[in-house]
């Protein structure tokens, strides 16, 4: 069971209450596909740890789902560490302001390695693009929602 279940804007509640939290080891698993590509579209699945007080993802996997095997194994062998090395931060801003907007679920795991995720492979993510959660976070989440809806018309 995971420690903390959410969608959509709870993400901002979510974001205070485990701020404060020592994690060795967690995660946070979207119910989303992660567009990268036409063809590179996966749930995401981060690690979670606490560094110098702050909570921070600083891995990533993506949940590749039923493919061919052949396929499988060249998104998952080459093309998955790949993209994880392309990521920007911005672009996990935009992932996450397309969370809040369209009430994704998401749940938390805060203690250590779970099952669920044993089988797949993680990618460090550089300093530049890993994620704090903190109020900061939330500002940037909002900033971006806000400036998504001032560019689309209106209906």
């Amino acid at each position: 069971m995971p420690d903390w279940l959410g969608s959509g804007e709870d993400l901002f509640a979510t974001i205070q209450i485990i701020q404060g939290k020592d994690v060795k080891h967690g995660f946070l698993e979207i119910d989303y596909n992660f567009k990268f590509s036409e063809e590179f579209n996966y749930p995401v699945v981060f690690t979670i740890k606490t560094v110098s007080a702050c909570l921070e993802a600083d891995g990533i996997a993506f949940r590749i789902g039923e493919l061919e095997p052949s396929k499988r194994k060249i998104d998952e062998q080459f093309v998955a560490p790949s993209v994880s090395r392309m990521l920007t931060h911005e672009d996990f801003i935009n992932f996450l302001a397309e969370v809040v907007r369209e009430d994704i679920s998401f749940a938390i795991y805060l203690k250590g390695s779970h099952p669920r995720f044993r089988d797949l492979k993680f990618h460090p993510l550089a300093a530049k693009q890993k994620i704090i959660f903190n109020e900061r976070l939330g500002f940037e989440i909002m900033e971006r929602i806000d400036r998504q809806k001032a560019a689309s018309p209106l209906t």
